[in-house]
Order: structure tokens, then C-alpha cells, then sequence
């Protein structure tokens, strides 16, 4: 078990992303940094406070790239259409307008000074672990702020943040409110159930043609076959370009010899040992005691340093390495705890030294193998390095090139072959591919996607734009082929219509056979033909085989009188009847958990008030909507 030895020496590089605001007002303020729309160019008035068509349309996008990276391929992008996700958006925007407002109104303020230290440390804008005002500039130009933009910006979010902590504070909870929430949140109750599925029913429905014709004249979406387009397609990437370059020997020579400690491979050591486990903290008493069995040991092992592995398969306390005979592998200088690691490397090859204490116990080790410290020849670093340099310079070759692949793909928009001529590219033929894209990853871009079903690309049959679908990765696209969305005909659907509407009629049977069931247990009559399930303890974070509906029906019943009985329609059909026979209150004894449950209650107090208090701000304030604009889609 390495985990007991290795440090956290090994560091992992961190991957810095300029998040240029961690709090969930980061959507708006963009007034102080953008140009000032017209009079006419807003979404909504807040207050007397406009939130302009610019500023609505960038928070729009701003929630869909926050849900395509947390749904990854599945997002579908045209919820960015759907009236609700717009109206969502714009209430965030709004509440964020009246909170400023009101935290504006009680005096908050940010002091320059304050929003410089804030800035100063955001690690993106530091150099060696100083503020470089340098990379500060070009970094938030990057994101197409100016420095007075993105400190309007900053200072506003502060203000925020800290009105935000002063509402919700830290509310008061009583302790016997604690120990109520840990008795009820982790009661169990013992259910017993009968599920009632659709499928017991479906064989009773009678579904004729025109209930079919019916549901697929309401239901013409699902069956049709969406527009599908076949593409040719170029990729320009650093990756693209990396294979035209080629790198000279006398680079690589100059690359090695100014870098020359970086194939360095450090001494590493090959080292067994015995574990006798035994806690820093534990008892003089028990520490003599391992102590003296690792003593033991270790004169076990000089006596038959062969037998090494049999004794530490028998004796070592370290179940991760004992059934190897104790053997951790090789390691470095510093990846094992110090005195652990300094005994290792002070000793000669096959020697066993003992016992070495550090905190999990008494150590008894054998030193099986050294591997001297190395330089990696030219020779055998050539390989890498050149694929260091190809790599470098195809980036460099991707920033010089990328302009002028734009332009030619646009330029010349009746074909690819002008552009894939000029940069020694390959054009490519995709399968089929519909608006929410395909098999392609690189062809599953939402902005590409828009514009290979443009007017400019199916009718007219031009090039895409080079649109940039990842770092580094520009992709032009043009039509081969286009295959319209079709309807099915109701001869290909109809059986799977009469199935679907089998299994709804199934369920609605099912609902109906539960609910007289549990009519009749509520009148005191248990009908003779229930089979319940064998009883089963179920609690809130264990629901065992009940569903979340079935399980939210089980913890709001009534147990005054037991058993009790209730019952619930699953959302995939059908019905669930149970029987409570008893219940168990959680026991409020764990201090840490009683911590946990404070603490949750102390958050649901918080939220509560910022909301009461938004809804107060809401219902005092005056907010104009343009619906008109507000359903404008963005092009």
C-alpha cells in the first residue's frame, strides 16, 4: 500500500484557465466596458436600468457554453431557442440588476486598493509569483475586456460577493433543530411493495387505426428523418501541420545541449520491506510491543536474508505490498516519507536495515536493486526532441497560416481545393451528419453545424467560414450531399405506435388497478390476492429498490398507526403500492455528523433569506420586458 509512504511531493502542474469571475454574477455589468446601445436596444428596463439586446444575447451564451461543457456532446443547442431558457436567463439578469442596486443603495463599496490586491493575486496575472501588468493586458484583451472594462467588472462582482455574505451571514440553529433533521433524514422504515407494471395490462388494451392515425398526426416530430448533409472538409491544426514539418539534426543538437538537464534521470531504487503498524499516537506500551516483534523480525531476516519475501507475506502490516513479499518497486529520492526514504538511500545493495520508525510503524527493509543516476544520449532523446520541435513549430506554422486559410476559404467559396492546395491539405469526406452533428467530433461544432445548415452553404453552395473548433483547429466545410427531412410513412411506424400506445393504455390500467387496491386496504379490507414483497429497510440515502418517486411517497406517509400503507405512480409507468410495518429514528449521537446537518441547515436558512429578500427587491421594483426582443434569436 504505497498511499502509507508516498508524499505529495510529486506535484501535479497545475492547468491555469483565466476564470475571470467565480461568482454567479459574472453574467452582466457589461455596460461599463461595451459600447452604449441605442435607446431602442434593450431587452428589459430594471428599475430604470436598461439590460441591453448585447449584454442579454452574451449571457445566452455564456449558460450554453457553461451546459455544453457540463453535457459534453449530448447538449442539444437548440435550447437556446426555447422561451423558457431565454426568460431564465434574463430573471438572472434582473435579480442581479436589483441586488447591485440595493447593495449600492446601503453604501457597499470596493477601494481601489482592495480590487488591486484582488487582482494582484489572481495567479493568471503573475510571473515568477508576481503581478505582471504585461500578461495582465494581454490576457483580459484576449477575453475582449479593456483593463478599465475588466476592473468595472471585478469591482461590481466584489461588491456582490460581499453583499451576498452580508445578507446570508451565519444564521443561528438550534440544536434540538439538528437533532430533528438527523432523526427524520436518516430514518429507515421497513416497506413491503407490489408493483403494478404496464406491461401485466398492455395485453388488455384495444388499439384500433385510428387511435394510430391519431397519435401519429399529433406526433409528426418523433417520426421524422431530420435534414442530413454529407460534407467535404478541411482541417487545418498545429496536429495537421506538425506532419509537413521536418526538424534538422543541428536542432536537435542545440535543443538537447540547452536542455540537457531535462533527460537527466534521476538514481532510483528498488527497496522490500516488513511493516509492524503501529500509530504515533498509540500507547508507549504498544509501541515497545511493535517494537520488539520488528526487532524479532529483523533478526529473522539477517539470519536468512532469502527468506525475506516469505516473512514479510506472513508479518508485514502493509496489505498493499505484503503479497508481494513486501516489494514497493522502484522510486526516487523523495517519494517516499524521510525516514523511510533516508534509510533507503544510505544503504549498499542487499543490505537489510531495521527497524526504521516513521509514523505507520516499524520498518524492516531489504535493498534489492540501485539504478545509478543517468543522462539520456542525444541518440536516444532525438525521437522526443523531435517531436518537441515539430510540435513548436507547428504552432507557430498555425498562428502565420491561419489568417490566410480563412481568407482563401472565403475568398474563393466555390471550392476547397484552392485552400487545400495552398497549405498541402487533404481533403476529407464525412459520413452523414445531422444539425446536432455526428460520428466527427471535429465536424460536431455548434458554430460549424449553424453554418453548414446556413442558406449560404445548402442553397447556394458555397464554403463555410474557417471556424475555429478547437485550440489550434480551424475546419472549412462545403456540401457534397443533402438529403431532406422526411416523414416516415405510417405503414413503417404503425406497429411501434401500437406498441407505445399498448404500454400507455398498460399503464393507465396499472394506476388503476393500484389505486383501487390501496382504496380497499384504507377501508380495512387487505385484498386477498396481494403478494408483498419480502420487507426490506429502506432510508433516504439507501432507497433499495423503490424509485424517487416511490420513495418520496414512502417518507411523507403517515406512521401514527402501523402498518401503514401508500402508494405511487412511477414515471415509467405503472404504480407502486407499499406497506410500512416500522420505523427507526436516525440517533443524533455523532458529533462530526451533528456538524454536517448544522451546517446544511444553516444554508437552507441563508438561501431562504436571499431569496425572501430578492422577492422583496422584485415586487418593489418596476421591470419593463420586451418580449419582442427578448424572443429575437441571435444569427
Amino acid at each position: 500500500m504505497l498511499d502509507y509512504f508516498r508524499q505529495g511531493a510529486q506535484s501535479k502542474f497545475a492547468k491555469i484557465i483565466l476564470a475571470l469571475i467565480i461568482v454567479p454574477f459574472a453574467l452582466w455589468g457589461v455596460e461599463s466596458y461595451i459600447r452604449n446601445p441605442s435607446a431602442s436596444d434593450e431587452v428589459a428596463i430594471v428599475a430604470g436600468h436598461k439590460i441591453s439586446t448585447l449584454e442579454f444575447n452574451q449571457a445566452v451564451k455564456e449558460n450554453l457554453d457553461q451546459l455544453r461543457a457540463q453535457y459534453g456532446a449530448s447538449f442539444d443547442v437548440t435550447i437556446a431557442e426555447n422561451p423558457e431558457f431565454r426568460k431564465t436567463v434574463l430573471d438572472g439578469l434582473v435579480n442581479q440588476r436589483l441586488l447591485l442596486a440595493d447593495a449600492q443603495r446601503v453604501g457597499m463599496t470596493v477601494s481601489d486598493k482592495v480590487l488591486a490586491d484582488r487582482i494582484g493575486a489572481i495567479p493568471a496575472f503573475q510571473d515568477n509569483g508576481k503581478f505582471s501588468k504585461t500578461r495582465y493586458e494581454g490576457l483580459i484583451r484576449q477575453q475582449g475586456y479593456t483593463p478599465s472594462g475588466f476592473e468595472a467588472r471585478m469591482r461590481q462582482d466584489m461588491i456582490l460577493q460581499a453583499y451576498q455574505q452580508a445578507v446570508t451571514g451565519a444564521p443561528l440553529v438550534a440544536r434540538s433543530s439538528t437533532d430533528a433533521l438527523i432523526r427524520l433524514s436518516e430514518q429507515s422504515r421497513e416497506i413491503s411493495v407490489v408493483n403494478y407494471a404496464p406491461e401485466q395490462f398492455s395485453g388488455q388494451a384495444r388499439i384500433d387505426d385510428a387511435a394510430i392515425k391519431a397519435y401519429y398526426d399529433s406526433h409528426k416530430q418523433e417520426f421524422t428523418v431530420p435534414d442530413q448533409v454529407r460534407l467535404e472538409y478541411l482541417v487545418l491544426s498545429a496536429a495537421e501541420l506538425a506532419g509537413q514539418i521536418t526538424v534538422a539534426e543541428d536542432e536537435i543538437k542545440s535543443y538537447y545541449d540547452e536542455h540537457t538537464a531535462q533527460y537527466k534521470q534521476s538514481e532510483e531504487r528498488r527497496a522490500s520491506h516488513i511493516l509492524i503498524a503501529v500509530p504515533a499516537t498509540a500507547a508507549e506500551a504498544d509501541k515497545k510491543a511493535a517494537l520488539a516483534k520488528a526487532e524479532d523480525l529483523l533478526k529473522q531476516a539477517k539470519q536468512s536474508p532469502q527468506k525475506f519475501a516469505a516473512l514479510a507475506e506472513k508479518n508485514s502490516q502493509d496489505p498493499g505490498s505484503a503479497s508481494k513479499g513486501g516489494d514497493l518497486g522502484f522510486f526516487g529520492r523523495g517519494a517516499m516519507v524521510k525516514s523511510f526514504d533516508d534509510a533507503v538511500f544510505q544503504m549498499e545493495k542487499d543490505e537489510i536495515r531495521g527497524p526504521v520508525q516513521s509514523d505507520f510503524g516499524y520498518h524492516i527493509i531489504q535493498l534489492s536493486d540501485i539504478k545509478p543516476e543517468k543522462v539520456k544520449t542525444q541518440v536516444e532523446s532525438a525521437p522526443e526532441i523531435a517531436a518537441e520541435l515539430r510540435k513548436q513549430k507547428a504552432a507557430r506554422k498555425f498562428t502565420e497560416t491561419a489568417e490566410g486559410f480563412s481568407n482563401t476559404v472565403y475568398e474563393q467559396s466555390a471550392s476547397l481545393k484552392p485552400a487545400a492546395d495552398a497549405y498541402k491539405l487533404t481533403i476529407k469526406q464525412s459520413p452523414w451528419l445531422t444539425r446536432q452533428g455526428g460520428a466527427v467530433p471535429e465536424l460536431s461544432n455548434e458554430k460549424l453545424l449553424a453554418a453548414v445548415f446556413s442558406d449560404e452553404v445548402l442553397k447556394n453552395k458555397r464554403n463555410t467560414e474557417a471556424v475555429e473548433v478547437a485550440p489550434n483547429t480551424l475546419v472549412a466545410a462545403r456540401l457534397l450531399e443533402l438529403k431532406p427531412s422526411v416523414l416516415r410513412p405510417l405503414a413503417d411506424v404503425s406497429t411501434d405506435i401500437s406498441k407505445r400506445l399498448a404500454r400507455q393504455e398498460g399503464g393507465k390500467l396499472a394506476i388503476k388497478q393500484g389505486r383501487e387496491q390501496l382504496e380497499k386496504i384504507t377501508k380495512g379490507a387487505v385484498p386477498a390476492d396481494i403478494t408483498w414483497s419480502p420487507p426490506q429497510q429502506v432510508s433516504r440515502q439507501q432507497p433499495g429498490v423503490l424509485g424517487a418517486e416511490a420513495l418520496e411517497a414512502a417518507f411523507k406517509a403517515s406512521t401514527k398507526a402501523l402498518p401503514a400503507y401508500i402508494g405511487a405512480e412511477n414515471p415509467q409507468g405503472g404504480y407502486t403500492l407499499m406497506k410500512i410495518s416500522k420505523l427507526t429514528d436516525g440517533a443524533p449521537t455523532d458529533e462530526a455528523k451533528k456538524r454536517v446537518f448544522a451546517d446544511r441547515l444553516k444554508s437552507v436558512a441563508a438561501q431562504s433569506e436571499f431569496a425572501a429578500l430578492l422577492a422583496s427587491l422584485r415586487a418593489s421594483a418596476v421591470v419593463t420586458v420586451k418580449k419582442d426582443l427578448l424572443e429575437k434569436k441571435e444569427r
